[in-house]
């Protein structure tokens, strides 16, 4: 008799768990569902036009970027005596 009441209590403690935890669930996929629909219709609505345009802008700048890097890069290396004398002439001691 003592063990049927301890699996009675089980039971009903996790169905009790069960039921909440489904209600839970079904509170979260309809908020997030609301949620995302709303956003969405915002988005579309005011955000899609600008953010579309801002993001065009900022790869055509990180991409002239990178141009204008790598052609200073380039120059440096190029010219590289004219931007840094050669080292053996610094530690020469001066006569």
């Amino acid at each position: 008799m003592v063990f049927m009441s301890k699996v009675v209590k089980t039971l009903v403690a996790d169905f009790s768990l069960l039921s909440s935890l489904k209600s839970l669930m079904r509170l979260m996929v309809r908020g997030s569902y609301v949620t995302g629909r709303t956003f969405g219709i915002f988005y579309w609505r005011y955000l899609h036009g600008p953010l579309r345009l801002f993001l065009i802008q900022l790869v055509a700048i990180n991409v002239t970027l990178v141009i204008l890097a790598f052609d200073a890069c380039r120059h440096i290396w190029q010219h590289l005596l004219k931007v840094r004398p050669p080292s053996v002439a610094r530690f020469t001691p001066a006569h």
